[in-house]
């Protein structure tokens, strides 16, 4: 009697999905170069060879842009996904050449070895094991369960995608509460111990500005600071500019910087309409932030509480209304995942 083995045959998945994670694989795969070569320039730094750490640090910008031609990929949402690995290590090596003349002090205890000093730098966005860094934690957050506030957030999340789907509010609550969930399981697999949260409970936001620097993600402080905020808020008084309008020009310039940051990483999967749309999501933001704390300062209050949500809500609204995305999980074409747009 044969009694040889015969395989259960598996359902293969959609060839788009194969097709993305191949490309993930590749594009993964290539981008390792220029991450390589801009903690080798970081080391460097540390070491004192500047000639050294200046050259790596241009061949790491430049392989980090060539990265598109010398491993295109044609998976709308793996590009995506390079284009945003494009943009964070840009952001990285662009923050770091504006500190070079003084690198954040090391705060977390005794100075590591210099090999492992530099990997600290590359893989800290927010330099929390440094000083200075930019990370404000509110006194909401002092005894913040991370994993427990991912749970509510997600609860929040499934609860939305039982309502219909077709209102537009309710999309923009599912994008923001999205991003909260990916970002935040990301941040607590790769974490550091002394890592504080990534996000404020979004409950909690009480103003414009404490949402934007203190309940939203703080994951790119310090290059909307080195690069933008403080070249406009320190550079333009010097040729006369009053303090107050530098300063509201700064924070007009770092939510310009993310605008362009989300317009560029979302360019392979969204259309004109709507990379216009995010970017004028983040420009309004940056003139109701700055409006408000001309307005009302620091003071609390239930009317500007009131006045921030329905702006937050309702520019929401309107910036989701044009993305063109799948109206609830159960909507996605896992066949099309593929496509340039859904």
């Amino acid at each position: 009697m044969n009694t040889s083995y015969i395989p259960i045959p598996i359902a293969d998945l959609p060839p788009a999905v194969e097709q993305m994670g191949h490309d993930f694989v590749k594009a993964a795969a290539f981008l390792l170069i220029p991450t390589e070569l801009l903690y080798f320039s970081i080391y460097f730094h540390i070491k004192g060879y500047y000639n050294i750490y200046r050259n790596l640090a241009f061949l790491s910008l430049a392989t980090f842009w060539i990265a598109p031609y010398f491993a295109p990929i044609s998976c709308g949402p793996a590009r995506c996904l390079q284009h945003f690995a494009i943009a964070i290590g840009t952001m990285k090596l662009l923050d770091i050449w504006a500190r070079r003349h003084e690198l954040p002090i090391y705060a977390a205890g005794r100075r590591p070895p210099d090999w492992k000093f530099a990997l600290i730098v590359l893989t800290e966005l927010r330099y929390e094991s440094f000083e200075p860094n930019h990370i404000r934690v509110p006194r909401s957050q002092e005894n913040f369960n991370e994993s427990l506030q991912l749970g509510v957030h997600t609860i929040v999340f499934v609860f939305l995608q039982a309502l219909p789907q077709n209102l537009p509010t309710i999309l923009a609550w599912e994008v923001l509460l999205a991003i909260y969930i990916i970002w935040t399981s990301i941040q607590l697999l790769v974490r550091y111990k002394s890592s504080p949260a990534l996000f404020g409970p979004l409950y909690l936001a009480d103003s414009l500005t404490g949402f934007w620097s203190e309940t939203w993600h703080n994951a790119f402080a310090s290059p909307c600071t080195s690069l933008a905020y403080a070249p406009l808020r320190y550079g333009l008084p010097k040729y006369g500019v009053p303090v107050v309008v530098a300063r509201s020009l700064g924070v007009l310039g770092a939510f310009a910087l993310m605008g362009l940051f989300h317009i560029y990483a979302l360019y392979p999967i969204l259309d004109h309409e709507a990379l216009i749309r995010i970017g004028t999501f983040f420009f309004l933001n940056g003139i109701a932030t700055v409006s408000e704390a001309a307005i009302w300062g620091h003071k609390k209050h239930w009317i500007k509480a009131g006045l921030a949500w329905i702006f937050q809500t309702s520019l929401a609204t309107w910036a989701a209304a044009g993305l063109n995305i799948p109206n609830g999980l159960s909507r996605i074409r896992w066949r099309e995942i593929c496509d340039a747009a859904y």
